[in-house]
């Protein structure tokens, strides 16, 4: 069954931000995911909480851990936290 991993980003260091973006497509090299990124999604109703959001779609539940525990991905994550306000929804299944 399906595993996803949705973010919702507020950027505010733009430059910085690109460092975590760059490092993140190279840590998804290889990886069986789906990713689908809207930066300034339209909003349908209320307000959108950030300037970004990204989902990954993964085979599974160990497959979205697996990269997301991951030694690379956890390096990166204090950029993303520095650069941007983010929510994460950690895996969900569909």
């Amino acid at each position: 069954m399906a595993s996803y991993i949705v973010g919702v980003v507020s950027k505010h260091d733009l430059e910085r931000y690109q460092d975590y973006a760059m490092a993140g497509f190279r840590l998804i090299d290889g990886v069986a995911v789906e990713v689908g990124l809207a930066e300034q999604p339209e909003v349908l109703e209320g307000r959108f909480p950030g300037t970004s959001i990204i989902i990954m779609k993964f085979a599974d539940n160990d497959a979205a851990r697996k990269w997301y525990d991951s030694e690379g991905y956890q390096e990166v994550i204090p950029i993303r936290q520095a650069s941007a306000d983010t929510h994460f929804v950690i895996t969900f299944q569909s």
